[in-house]
C-alpha cells in the first residue's frame, strides 16, 4: 500500500469515528442542545467580580435525559462572608420533553425546594419553605407548556417558565436586540444572540448558533453575568 493511499484510509477512519462519537453524544438527547462532553459550566460575577460557580451535567440512557445543574455563590466584604447562595437541581426528560425537576435550594440560610411532575393536564408543581412553612407555595397544575427556568434549553423561550426558587410560573416575554461579542472565563470570545426577559422577570440571556447557552446577566442588589468555561 502506498504511502498516499495509507493516509487516505487513516482519515476515512478518523471520519468514522468522529461521526460515530456524534450519533453516541447528543443524538441520543432527542434534539434538546445537550453540549459536546455532556457538561457545560460558567464563572459568575457580581459586578465584575468573580462570586462562584454554575455547572450542568447531563447524562442519558436511551431516550431519557437527566441534567444535574449545580450552583455555589459566595458574596464576601473585606473577607467576610455577605450571602451565600446555593442550588441542587434535577431535571428528568424523555423523548424529549420535559418530566418533572426536584431542586433544593440554599438562599443565604433559607431552605427551599420545588417539586414538578408531568400529568395530563400540564405539571403539578409545589414549593416547600424549610424556614417558614406558611411562606410554601400550595401544589397546582402549570401549564402544558412549562419548562423550567434554567437557560440551557433555548425552547424556554417559547414556553411558560419555572422557577426552580419559588415555584413559580411565568409567561415568557422575550425581545432580541441582536447578536453580541461575549467574553468567556478564559480568552476566548463567542458570538450569540441576546434575547431579554421582562414581565415579571428581568434579565438578558445569550444562545450560540448552535443554540447552546452562551451566557446571562440579571441585577439583584448588583450586577450578576456569566462567563462561560470553554474546554
Amino acid at each position: 500500500m502506498s504511502q498516499e493511499a495509507g493516509a487516505t484510509m487513516q482519515r476515512r477512519r478518523f471520519l468514522a469515528g468522529t461521526a460515530a462519537l456524534a450519533v453516541a453524544g447528543p443524538a441520543l438527547a432527542d434534539g434538546l442542545p445537550v453540549p459536546p462532553g455532556n457538561s457545560m459550566a460558567f464563572r459568575v460575577l457580581r459586578n465584575g467580580a468573580p462570586i462562584g460557580e454554575h455547572h450542568l451535567n447531563f447524562s442519558g440512557n436511551g431516550d431519557a435525559l437527566v441534567v444535574d445543574i449545580n450552583i455555589a455563590l459566595l458574596v464576601t466584604f473585606a473577607g467576610i462572608p455577605l450571602f451565600r447562595y446555593g442550588a441542587a437541581v434535577r431535571e428528568h426528560w424523555s423523548g424529549g420533553v420535559f418530566q418533572g425537576l426536584e431542586s433544593q435550594v440554599n438562599d443565604n440560610g433559607t431552605r427551599l425546594e420545588v417539586h414538578a411532575r408531568k400529568v395530563a393536564a400540564g405539571y403539578d408543581v409545589a414549593g416547600v419553605n424549610h424556614n417558614n412553612p406558611a411562606k410554601s407555595y400550595p401544589e397546582y397544575t402549570a401549564p402544558p407548556n412549562t419548562m423550567p427556568l434554567t437557560y440551557w434549553n433555548k425552547a424556554m423561550l417559547t414556553g411558560t417558565l419555572l422557577n426552580i426558587q419559588t415555584a413559580h410560573c411565568y409567561p415568557a416575554v422575550v425581545n432580541s436586540p441582536g447578536w453580541n461579542n461575549l467574553p468567556t472565563a478564559g480568552q476566548e470570545v463567542i458570538t450569540a444572540q441576546r434575547f431579554d426577559l421582562t414581565g415579571k422577570l428581568h434579565l438578558s440571556v445569550w444562545y450560540d448558533g448552535f443554540s447552546q447557552w452562551s451566557g446571562l446577566a440579571f441585577h439583584i442588589s448588583g450586577n450578576e453575568s456569566y462567563e462561560k468555561f470553554i474546554t
